[in-house]
């Protein structure tokens, strides 16, 4: 034992351990990303051959030949490629370890890699045992796992799927595909590009960089490389909307159908929407990892007031006064012509913001779309865990979904007669079902994007009625209904009368929502009606089922166009306590929650929201406490279970609510008519866009 110990002193064995700490600390100091390498010879052999055979038997340690086996293998990779051992580094061992450590060293840097390197614990090897040190290295704390739900060894084969994703995304897609998508996303042309311009300027920067090696295992480390670094959901591009562009735009597909097909995966009934009921196993793990997150209090959610808002953009100096009366809701009032008549002034929110809000002392925002609609709501309990991608507790949502972005809005009508504007997805869908979509008298067309059972229904001039029990009176013709077993997530249902065949009279066409399938989420739908050449658009929502919607009423008269009755019957306002083309006081303007912080997250949108003196919702089922899309990475796991709980818990304090008004994005048409007081002039201005 004697000999041993001086053996051990003469060789210096104390610095060997020194040396393997500290080079290991100097190669990770920068956050350089470890990693595992497939070897095909027993390390330790390696080393311990090395070593002198008269001495060797005092260096078989148990505890140092598990570390060796564990994490001799660990390395970094270098921005050209190459493998660097992590572990054993000859230059800084004692002379008689230094054989020992550059076989190692060579074995290593010469493998292939097979996953990142994750760990549950900061010491990788045992520090102490027996009343002897050992060959051990301890990880900084950013380098260990910090998930609640995945082992370390659970992400380790995760990222051995990210790199098989991401390798069949750099073998499938062209490099000047990928730049042109990168383009046209960049180009703010796409609605809502912004959220992906990240995703698509990382992947090009991935594929320039490994088109220019030839040496496939230089190429191979690089993706590794890249797959370490990477945002959850990016090495898995080929199935995001990104990997639709460009995979669209490989395929041939002209940009004007790529941009539509882009925008009707975006439109927020659909985007990060949950299609599937949650099994009960779902359920059970869902419970324990909100459990263990902390998060139970974060779930309960509230309607914000004015005074929880930290930042405004600009204050009414008459909001929450603390006047006796102040809480009393007033009757908006219609718009009467000032004293001096100043001809309304269109100009951009932009324009508006630098020049005209700095001196408004007062603002009024005329009432017309109910997609607009919108609420802030922010956490129950306060100081509960956070959940969003921003740094505070505050969501919103629109009448209309996540942004209001359902072209006019939940329960609203648009009006054309540019064939340009027909729907292509409902053409498509009722051409696949086998029903006519052209050359028709009056043609009326459903579509959503679930398993609902929707029925279109028209109450005909003679009283009689067309629906899925009767889908023929006289030349009018149900000729598609989908739905009534659940069978499509992109159903579609088409009423028809052909060319020349259509009775003058009044026509009812309504909406029944008969088995709501949406798991709580509820259903968005698209009602597209064509008469005389002209194209009606109507959007709306049922949260629950057994709900009707009277869509479109019209008196036909052949070769006149018609005149709507009765369409704004059902829009929503009196839920939220206002009147259709009212002016109702501005009380704040604010942005969206996600650009209060100096970080700003504009992925998730741009918005500036108009709160209104007395607007708060009263409706049932259309408010969220949040969704997905707002959601940290962390909860992606339980994403499924978050989206039917926010679809069926209401928010608390709706009567309390203050913080409630008309939103608009930066990426849609505004047409904001605003009656601001400046400067002692009252005058009119139209908003028309952000920029």
């Amino acid at each position: 034992m004697v000999k041993a110990i001086i053996n051990l002193e003469n060789h210096h064995y104390d610095n060997f351990e020194k040396s393997i700490k500290d080079d290991f600390a100097e190669i990770i100091k920068n956050k350089k990303q470890l990693f595992k390498v497939r070897i095909s010879t027993d390390l330790w052999e390696a080393y311990i051959d090395a070593l002198d055979p008269n001495e060797r038997q005092q260096y078989k340690c148990s505890c140092c030949r598990s570390f060796i086996r564990k994490y001799g293998d660990l390395v970094i990779i270098d921005t050209d490629g190459r493998l660097k051992s992590a572990i054993r580094h000859p230059a800084s061992a004692p002379s008689y370890f230094k054989e020992a450590v550059g076989n190692l060293k060579l074995l290593v840097e010469a493998s292939r890699v097979t996953s990142v390197f994750h760990s549950d614990q900061r010491h990788l090897g045992k520090v102490m045992s027996g009343g002897r040190h050992h060959l051990a290295v301890a990880l900084p704390e950013s380098y260990i796992n910090q998930s609640v739900w995945k082992k370390a060894n659970q992400l380790m084969i995760e990222s051995q799927k990210d790199f098989e994703q991401l390798s069949a995304a750099l073998n499938t897609y062209r490099t000047e595909s990928v730049a042109t998508i990168k383009a046209l996303i960049l180009s703010d042309v796409l609605y809502r590009g912004g959220r992906f311009s990240d995703m698509i300027s990382w992947f090009n920067q991935v594929i320039l960089h490994v088109e220019n090696e030839t040496d496939l295992e230089v190429i191979r480390h690089l993706t590794w490389l890249y797959v370490s670094e990477a945002k959850s959901g990016y090495c898995d591009i080929k199935k995001s909307v990104v990997g639709a562009l460009i995979a669209d735009y490989e395929f041939g597909i002209p940009i004007e159908t790529i941009i539509q097909r882009y925008n009707e995966k975006l439109d927020p009934a659909n985007y990060m929407r949950i299609r599937k009921k949650p099994s009960e196993e779902e359920v059970i793990k869902a419970e324990e990892l909100v459990g263990k997150l902390g998060i139970t209090d974060s779930l309960k959610r509230r309607y914000a007031k004015l005074e929880d808002i930290p930042t405004f953009m600009w204050r009414s100096r008459y909001s929450d006064n603390g006047n006796v009366f102040s809480k009393i809701i007033t009757q908006s009032r219609p718009f009467e012509s000032p004293r001096l008549r100043v001809p309304i002034k269109t100009m951009t929110w932009k324009k508006f913001k630098e020049t005209v809000l700095p001196k408004a002392t007062n603002i009024e925002a005329k009432v017309e779309d109910t997609s607009r609609l919108m609420g802030l709501v922010t956490e129950s309990i306060s100081n509960s865990k956070p959940l969003f991608q921003w740094n505070n507790a505050f969501s919103w949502y629109y009448h209309g979904g996540v942004d209001g972005k359902i072209k006019k809005g939940s329960q609203s009508v648009k009006i054309s007669d540019d064939s340009s504007e027909k729907d292509r997805e409902i053409e498509r869908r009722i051409q696949v079902a086998g029903g006519k979509y052209d050359d028709n008298d009056i043609r009326c067309s459903l579509r959503w994007e679930n398993y609902t059972d929707l029925d279109l229904q028209c109450l005909t001039p003679k009283g009689k009625q067309i629906d899925f029990s009767r889908n023929k009176v006289g030349k009018g013709k149900m000729d598609v209904d989908m739905n009534l077993m659940g069978e499509s997530e992109m159903p579609v249902a088409n009423i028809r009368w052909p060319k020349n065949t259509a009775a003058n009279g009044s026509y009812c066409f309504t909406v029944v929502n008969y088995d709501d399938r949406s798991n709580g989420s509820g259903t968005f739908y698209k009602v597209e009606l064509e008469v005389e050449g002209y194209i009606y658009h109507y959007h709306g929502y049922f949260p629950f089922d057994d709900m009707h919607e009277h869509v479109f009423e019209f008196n036909y008269e052949k070769g006149r166009p018609i005149n709507l009755i009765g369409v704004y019957h059902n829009l929503g306002y009196s839920d939220w306590n206002l009147e259709i083309g009212n002016f109702k006081t501005v009380n704040a303007i604010v942005k969206s929650p996600n650009l209060w912080d100096g970080k700003d997250a504009e992925e998730s949108g741009n918005h500036t929201f108009f709160l209104l003196n007395g607007c708060h919702d009263k409706s049932k089922g259309k408010s969220r406490g949040f969704f997905n899309e707002m959601l940290r990475s962390d909860f992606k796991e339980i994403n499924k279970i978050l989206e039917a709980y926010t679809a069926s818990t209401p928010i608390q304090g709706a009567e309390d609510a203050t913080a409630c008004g008309l939103g608009f994005s930066k990426e849609s048409t505004w047409d904001l008519t605003l009656k601001v007081t400046a400067d002692g002039l009252e005058r009119l201005i139209l908003i028309d866009r952000f920029d």
